[in-house]
This record gives C-alpha cells, structure tokens and sequence, in this order.
C-alpha cells in the first residue's frame, strides 16, 4: 500500500485548498493531511456568500473568503482549528473507516466523541468537528474541521449575513451548537490532536515519516490557487438569486427585484406606486449588467442624485 502524510506549513488556506487537489492526483492508496489556518470563511461548492456571511464585517477585519470544490456549509477557521483531509482510492476508502479513525485518536487524548447528525464529531452534546466530501473518477476525499481552541466568540460575527431578502437554490448553512476540545482537556493543543490522528493512521495503515510542504511554493498547487481564493471567482461561482427590497419613501412605495449571476445584475423588475410611471423602465436600463457590489450601486445612486432612484440603489448598496 502506498501511502503519506502531509503536513502544510502554510496557513492560507486558500493555498491549502490547492494543496489538497493536488495531492488528490497524486498515485496513493491512503493519504493524509493535516492543516492549519489563518481566520477565513470558507463557503460549500453550492453556497451564495451574501446569504451566508458578513462581507462587509470580514473585509474590515481582514478575514479571508475561501470556496471549497466540496459540498455542505460555511465554516469559520482560525489558528485554534485543525483541518484534517484524508484522500484514498474511491473503491476501497469510506467515510466510516476515517471517522472511525478520527475518534479513536480523539479518545487515546481522554476525549469521548461521539458522531452525530449529518457527519458531525460532538463531545458533550456541542459540535467539535462538521465533515465534507468529495469524490473524483478515482479519488475519495474526506475533509472536516477539528475546533480545539477555536475562536467561538466571533464566529456569528462573520458567519451571520445581513437581513437582506434573497432567494436562491443554494445550499444553506445548518446552524450547530459548536464547542471546543479544550471544553473536555484544558491542556489539549494542536499539536496533540495532530501527533494522536497520525499516530492513529500509522497504526492503521503502517508507518509513515510526515512530510512538510508549502503550498504556496508547490508549483502544482500554485497554478490552481486562483480556483479558491480569488475573490471575484468566488462571487461569480455563486448560484443565482434573487435580492428583493421592499420599502417606502417619500415619493412612494417600492418593491425592487434583483437577479444576479455571477455576481452581475441580469434583471430587475420596479413595482411602485410612484407617480413618475418611468422609474420602472429608468431602474432597469441603470442596473441590467452592472456589478452587485455596494460600490457599483452606490457610484449608479451618485449619477441619479435628486431623483427617487438615487435612495432607492442607495439602500440596495447598504443591504449587501
């Protein structure tokens, strides 16, 4: 059987991300990879990120956006969290097998844990790790997080998206009661959990000396970082939907229908009753092709000053 383990010594996850589809072209039988890294979202292949995040918290506070090419929820990472992705051969490898693994290395730490739910690892009752899944012609890959000493205080601080109408087909995130390892061992670091889980693996599969790279400088990975980490791919990926804005202004009531894709406006319907039975047409002809970004609704709000368009794109920019 040929099989590594790969420790990443970049915390850039989007880096990391890459670093994972690479090694799942890699000729091995049992794989796996342990990472860290530095405070990102990191969205679902399917997710809309307006729907899921606060974009506008995270880029004042230099949190990363991050697309995964697995499915399931939006997740918060920071240093407190350990990644863990195990990739072996579609044929043999199996979900049950790695959670198996995971919480027989757990337990050698004195924590008991538990599966629960749709793949989640809990210990005394709150989530402790949310798992992922990807599968390639030959390839099944398992990745999940592992909250050690994760930041909980601020994850709804990022994790919490605005009260703006949209509607879409996307995948929405599963609200969980989240905890810690360090709840069950006060003592317990990173490093424990990573030494147990390898420790676990070499058992199970034969000895492996752990291999460190940097993704960054891995020109394999490199080439695919832009697929997780570009901002504006990441938007652009997002499914369709439908933002919807419902409010009264001194010159009348206003219903405004965006429809976006790939992070541009391709319709808008204006239902009011204004007496200027123009605005419908106006609102139109001003937003079809232009970005869904607050700075671009905002610059069409400056070019219609003094007309009632100019609140109404003025108040569509605030709920992005």
């Amino acid at each position: 059987m040929k099989r590594a383990i790969y420790l990443a010594q970049s915390h850039d996850c989007a880096a990391n991300l890459a670093g994972e589809a690479y090694l799942m072209g890699l000729d091995h039988d049992r794989i796996l990879y342990l990472w860290e890294n530095d405070p990102c979202i990191v969205i679902g292949r399917y997710q809309n990120p307006w729907a899921e995040c606060n974009l506008k918290r995270m880029e004042e506070d230099g949190v990363r956006l991050v697309r995964r090419q697995s499915g399931g929820g939006a997740v918060y990472h920071d240093r407190g969290n350990l990644i863990f992705t195990f990739i072996g051969d579609k044929a043999t490898a199996t979900r049950e097998q790695n959670f198996d693994l995971l919480l027989s290395a757990l337990s050698s730490l004195g924590l008991e844990c538990e599966l629960s739910g749709r793949n989640d690892i809990t210990l005394g009752g709150k989530k402790v790790s949310g798992n992922a899944f990807q599968t390639t012609a030959t390839k099944f890959c398992h990745h999940g997080t592992l909250l050690v000493r994760g930041n909980l205080a601020v994850m709804g601080d990022y994790l919490t998206p605005s009260e703006t109408k949209l509607s879409s087909k996307a995948v929405k995130s599963v609200a969980s009661r989240v905890g810690n390892l360090a709840e069950g061992r006060g003592d317990i670091t990173n490093g424990m959990v990573k030494d147990a889980i390898i420790a676990e693996f070499n058992r199970r599969y034969g000895p492996s000396e752990p291999i460190e790279l940097d993704f960054t400088t891995v020109p394999e990975a490199a080439a695919n970082y832009r697929r997780f980490g570009d901002y504006s791919q990441i938007l652009a990926k997002s499914p369709p939907f439908t933002h919807e804005i419902h409010h009264r202004f001194e010159w009348g009531e206003a219903n405004l229908r965006l429809r976006v894709e790939q992070s541009v406006i391709v319709d808008v319907q204006l239902y009011t009753d204004a007496l200027d039975t123009t605005l419908s047409e106006e609102a139109a002809t001003a937003l079809i092709g232009t970005e869904y970004t607050k700075e671009a609704l905002e610059h069409r709000a400056r070019a219609h000053g003094g007309t009632p368009l100019a609140a109404l794109f003025t108040l569509c920019g605030e709920q992005i």
